[in-house]
């Protein structure tokens, strides 16, 4: 309870020492220095200004050990040691040597006094004790030092050789220990200034005693020095009065930054913290001066109305700013709600051909492309285009998190699809086709499918959990900050595994690229692919460098440019041909039958022929055929080996089959039937 009630008490003493300050300036003083500001403070700024005194102590001291007094030592040469004192471009105002009655011959009082005169120039000497009586209890600088317990003083023995004879004299020293420091005090009357007293003792040593004889002193000047009454930064060294700092009366919105204007409560600004402004934006100095309010704490009841002394805060967005004016971006809802009309449309688009795909899944262009996959595809395309609505109006951070999923899960199962079906094709065409039998269905794909997407998924799991994406601003052209997500390893490490599969599947449209497929599949598959990889990655690049100087809203119709490369250009290369092969239908009359040997599907299934009673009479045969239409085959037609024996080479040639190639297999059966069918 005792620390808290001196930490108490010395809050009381700073407050009173304040009302002081400001009442000196305010009011004429009467004469004197008895009133002073009773405060503890830190001396050890002003240690190096205490030397003068301490070494005129000790020089007068040791002369009262040679002689017993200072009578051999005349008045001018006291004036001079005190005006030397005083000499030089310091914070020594003044300094006085002061003595006991009878140290100086026929002296009852003796007090010469030099001052530093700023104004002039000149250092002034007089003798003090004339007009005033500094042994009197109310002359701290003296008394303090005469109550100051001296058992602790050093006495030092030195030998004097003279004539052969030595002496030895006795002589205590003066340490900055043994001095006195007076409370700040206002000379009223004299300088008319705020000054501190050093007063070092001068001392005598009778008979083994320590005899109190007199100080010699130094004045410190603090009218030059300021009152800090705002906050301790860590980053600032000792000064004498940090005891003032923290009782500035800045309000919560604004930081105190203290003014040179010497020793004067209120020497400081109130300026508006980060993110706040001043008020008057009109106003030349845009802070509040702590003299104005502390004069309001004096002239009312010590409380604020709302906002009084405030700052304003900054728009949103805004680090720092002078006014209203906005620091985000201004979002323009109409251009962005067309573009999520624009995707709305394609997610439309993308059940329609689900439906589609559903209703027509047994025709044979549906059933020839894996309807399984086209529903996989569709399924993608409604993903990545749901991560559009994510991205809607201001980018937060959870909109960052969520979209990382829609997107990359999108983009891996619509272009899972179609590089699994182009490898399906190139494993076939590369193994002979309907000569050697390789069975992939359609399960044997989904089986790798779903590896590639738990992969993904995984990733993106860990992702999320260890650095999810953060929303973070960016300005424009116009200095205008908006929101985006942030690019880290994790979304180019994503691009490059994406990159990496439309690559691959770059690789397998060049092994398919004379590969027999219904309707010529691989060759929409291939322009989907390469039109992923180059438009994809210039609007990539685009959105980067270009779009983020643009604006939110220059980024999200680049966003929704990215999904018409990725999901509208390539649905439509593969599903266009196919809605078409439907809307222009088959013709029945042109069923026919053929005989020939076993029948590969595109799968890589074998199907045994059915020979038909066209070449087979008896229905009892052995040989049997089937019937079909002359769509559901591609032929590989050319001279076989057998027939050739100087050729080896077929023709990759793919046609679908009509009239004259029905006359040419039955003519001389050269040709061999690929059925389509799943």
């Amino acid at each position: 309870m005792s620390i808290l009630a001196a930490a108490l008490d010395q809050i009381k003493a700073v407050k009173l020492a304040l009302d002081y300050v400001r009442s000196v300036d305010k009011n004429k003083c009467t004469g004197g220095t008895n009133q002073t500001l009773t405060l503890i403070f830190d001396h050890n700024p002003w240690v190096q200004y205490t030397e003068p005194a301490l070494r005129t102590a000790n020089f007068l001291s040791a002369m009262m050990a040679l002689e017993g007094n200072l009578s051999r030592i005349t008045d001018h040469m006291f004036y001079t040691m005190v005006r030397t004192n005083v000499h030089g471009d310091t914070i020594i105002y003044g300094s006085a040597i002061a003595v006991e009655p009878g140290v100086v011959a026929g002296k009852p009082k003796f007090c010469p006094y030099a001052y530093n005169n700023r104004t002039s120039r000149t250092v002034t000497a007089i003798d003090i004790a004339i007009n005033y009586d500094y042994r009197t209890n109310d002359t701290e600088w003296y008394n303090g030092v005469v109550l100051k317990d001296r058992s602790n003083i050093t006495i030092d023995r030195d030998v004097i050789s003279l004539n052969q004879t030595d002496r030895y004299v006795y002589q205590p020293v003066a340490s900055y220990n043994d001095g006195y420091w007076t409370y700040p005090y206002f000379d009223c009357g004299g300088g008319n200034i705020w000054m501190s007293t050093y007063s070092a003792p001068i001392m005598s040593l009778v008979n083994g005693t320590i005899h109190f004889q007199g100080v010699a002193t130094i004045d410190i000047e603090l009218t030059n020095l300021d009152i800090n009454q705002c906050d301790p930064n860590g980053t600032e060294g000792s000064q004498a009065f940090d005891i003032f700092r923290g009782t500035h009366s800045c309000q919560a919105t604004t930081y105190c930054e203290p003014l040179q204007l010497g020793f004067r409560a209120g020497s400081y600004l109130c300026k508006c913290l980060d993110g706040y402004y001043f008020p008057d934006t009109s106003s030349s100095l845009r802070a509040y001066r702590g003299a104005d309010i502390e004069a309001f704490f004096e002239s009312s009841t010590g409380s604020v109305t709302p906002g009084q002394f405030q700052c304003l805060k900054c728009p949103r967005g805004c680090d720092t700013c002078v006014d209203a004016s906005p620091c985000l971006f201004q979002i323009n809802f109409a251009v962005q709600a067309f573009m999520v009309f624009i995707i709305s449309v394609m997610i439309v688009a993308c059940l329609v051909v689900i439906a589609v795909i559903v209703k027509y899944r047994k025709e044979l262009v549906i059933k020839t492309a894996s309807p399984i996959f086209l529903l996989l595809m569709c399924v993608g395309a409604i993903l990545m285009c749901a991560s559009v609505f994510v991205m809607y109006g201001e980018v937060t951070t959870l909109a960052c998190t969520i979209q990382i999923w829609p997107f990359n899960l999108g983009f891996t199962i619509l272009y899972g699809a179609l590089l699994l079906k182009t490898w399906r094709i190139s494993v076939i065409f590369k193994a002979g086709g309907a000569t050697k039998r390789i069975n992939l269905p359609d399960k044997a794909l989904l089986q790798r499918m779903v590896p590639l997407v738990l992969l993904v998924g995984v990733y993106l799991t860990v992702w999320t959990v260890l650095d999810p994406p953060k929303a973070y601003t960016v300005k424009t052209s116009s200095a205008l900050k908006f929101y985006v997500c942030t690019m880290t390893w994790w979304k180019y490490a994503m691009f490059g595994m994406e990159a990496l599969m439309l690559l691959v599947g770059v690789y397998l449209c060049f092994t398919v690229r004379k590969a027999p497929a219904h309707f010529n599949e691989s060759k929409f598959i291939t322009w989907g692919t390469y039109n992923a990889i180059i438009l994809g990655s210039f609007l990539l690049m685009l959105t980067q460098f270009v779009g983020l100087s643009g604006g939110p809203d220059v980024v999200y119709v680049l966003t929704m440019a990215q999904q018409q490369v990725f999901v509208t250009i390539t649905m439509g290369l593969i599903f266009a041909p196919k809605f078409w092969a439907l809307y222009k239908g088959t013709n029945p009359a042109d069923s026919t039958v053929y005989s020939n040997q076993n029948l590969v599907t595109i799968t890589g299934r074998v199907k045994p022929p059915l020979v038909s009673s066209r070449f087979n009479p008896d229905p009892t045969s052995a040989s049997k055929a089937v019937q079909c239409n002359p769509e559901d085959f591609f032929l590989i037609c050319g001279p076989q080996e057998d027939n050739l024996p100087h050729s080896t080479k077929f023709s990759s040639k793919v046609t679908p089959m009509n009239g004259e190639l029905r006359f040419q297999l039955e003519k001389n059966g050269g040709c061999h039937p690929v059925t389509t069918e799943t």
